[in-house]
């Protein structure tokens, strides 16, 4: 494996990467900012993002930096299952048995988020990924679910995490209710070319690289413009290009290897 040649200690590029060691963005920071404002709140936001932005990891992050005696945080990342199924997902994460029907599902889970206020003295925030992927109905019953004190306060932050359609929907005159009590908007857009170039050396260096070039000015260039600055496109020019220098034995990767990366990525 090119980790041993390249003398990493972690696979770089990975989705896994430990959220301590995510690289930090303007972007993130001020979508840190918003969210922050929104638990306080405890109200409901909208993060979009073009497909492997990082609009999901960005927000686990924020998660991760929450005060766990504080929050808890419940993750949903399939909306297909219907409101029933997310229902059912969200009492599993709360530690609540899901009865059969709706209607009890409902009861149940308002009682599960007031205990979990007033009784355990933590505020639950709802992070719903995906969310593009909602059926219409989903939204006003969301928005009822967690609708409180005759409408002036909510059960639990939510989050709706998705792709750039997702606003386009929620401004359709059917989810006009909905979209008023959006308290926050955020969209996360890509990585400029300087950003793509401390991605890339800040991805190498937190899995172990300690040789001062891995990539080439002219490779990098390269990769910004194949990638449009988009993290998890960089993430895979990226190992393909390690790949590809294992074979070849290079120890630096200049813009041949990253070329011949990218044709075996289009090559797919």
């Amino acid at each position: 494996m090119f980790q041993e040649f390249y003398g990493f200690t972690n696979l770089p590029f990975s989705r896994t990467i430990a959220t301590k060691d995510l690289f930090p963005t303007a972007s993130q920071k001020e979508l840190g900012a918003r969210l922050a404002y929104l638990v306080r709140e405890r109200g409901c936001g909208l993060v979009t993002g073009e497909i492997g932005s990082g609009k999901s990891t960005a927000v686990r992050a924020f998660a991760a930096s929450l005060d766990f005696n504080r929050y808890l945080v419940v993750y949903l990342a399939n909306p297909t299952t219907g409101i029933t199924g997310l229902y059912r997902d969200l009492l599993l994460q709360l530690g609540v048995e899901p009865p059969f029907s709706k209607p009890r599902l409902v009861a149940r889970i308002r009682s599960a988020l007031d205990d979990l206020i007033s009784t355990k003295h933590r505020a639950p925030v709802i992070v719903l990924d995906e969310a593009h992927l909602m059926t219409q109905p989903m939204f006003e019953q969301l928005r009822l679910l967690f609708s409180d004190k005759m409408d002036s306060q909510s059960l639990a932050t939510l989050v709706l995490v998705g792709h750039p359609d997702l606003r386009r929907t929620l401004h359709l005159t059917i989810h006009e209710a909905f979209n008023q009590r959006l308290a926050v908007r955020y969209h996360l857009g890509p990585l400029d070319l300087q950003e793509t170039i401390g991605y890339v050396k800040h991805q190498a260096q937190v899995a172990g690289y300690k040789a001062s070039t891995l990539f080439t000015d002219d490779a990098l260039q390269r990769i910004f413009e194949y990638t449009k600055g988009i993290p998890r496109r960089i993430n895979q020019v990226c190992t393909t290009a390690l790949m590809a220098g294992l074979i070849d034995q290079q120890s630096v990767l200049d813009e041949s290897t990253v070329r011949k990366a990218i044709a075996d990525i289009d090559h797919d």
